[in-house]
């Protein structure tokens, strides 16, 4: 799930990209969520985000979590943007169940880079906890 807070002022990209390229000022961050097998929200623990490429753990910087959504869990935000690459990288999202210990993983695809914003290539809009 991305969300973003929309601006309607555009800016350039930073040094290295390409100089002709406009981007929105919007601010984007992708979540995830997770369900038990009926569908209903798991609540989960010791979250981790690994980027597969670096092997570097990630950690969603400068989140605005509104409080409308606590099923949802950031993973990333353009604040991250610098640690994918342009045609983006698989991470590695690792939870807990605080229910029943079990663990899950899930992997996304995410680019960064070059590009406007921090985008979801693959990857599930859910991950289920059996």
């Amino acid at each position: 799930m991305a969300i973003g807070f929309s601006a309607c002022n555009k800016t350039t990209l930073s040094e290295g990209c390409a100089a002709n390229q406009i981007c929105t000022t919007e601010f984007r961050s992708i979540s995830i969520q997770f369900v038990n097998k009926n569908g209903a929200y798991a609540q989960v623990k010791d979250i981790t985000v690994v980027n597969q490429r670096t092997n570097q753990p990630v950690i969603a910087k400068g989140v605005l979590d509104p409080g409308f959504s606590p099923n949802d869990h950031f993973i990333v935000t353009d604040s991250n943007k610098s640690e994918f690459s342009t045609r983006g990288d698989n991470v590695k999202i690792t939870a807990t169940s605080i229910a029943d210990n079990k663990t899950v993983t899930a992997i996304y695809k995410i680019s960064g880079g070059c590009n406007c914003h921090v985008q979801k290539l693959s990857g599930p809009d859910k991950v289920l906890i059996e």
